[in-house]
């Protein structure tokens, strides 16, 4: 499962940076991923990372960038988790398979903390 993968490691970058920047208390964290990228691992996957943490309690906002692909038969179908089998495309209409790149992407868009010595909201 990539996905739990590629959002620990980005969490775990969060962590380190809200510990230099002496973050105490995130408020929102936003993530954009794409349609290929289970939403439920994503979630799954920052909450158990985010206890005991400043993560802790955020607010975690999912933005979509949707992947379409279409084959060579024409068949044009949005890619998403569910339609992929690891990271591989399987044509609804021809059974031709393509390979997903893009399968897992994940991209840290925001965070929004308070710093251990202000109750001002600060961007991380």
């Amino acid at each position: 499962m990539h996905e739990f993968g590629v959002t620990e490691s980005i969490v775990k970058d969060l962590l380190d940076q809200l510990q230099r920047e002496k973050v105490s208390k995130v408020v929102r964290v936003n993530f954009r991923r794409s349609s290929a990228f289970s939403e439920e691992v994503l979630r799954q996957t920052f909450s158990v990372l985010s206890v005991g943490t400043p993560l802790e309690g955020a607010e975690l906002v999912v933005d979509v960038s949707v992947l379409t692909v279409t084959c060579g038969c024409g068949q044009r179908s949005e890619v998403n988790s569910e339609v992929l089998v690891g990271h591989m495309f399987i044509c609804p209409n021809c059974g031709a398979v393509r390979e997903i790149a893009e399968a897992h992407d994940l991209e840290l868009v925001e965070v929004i903390a308070e710093a251990e010595d202000s109750r001002n909201a600060v961007d991380v």
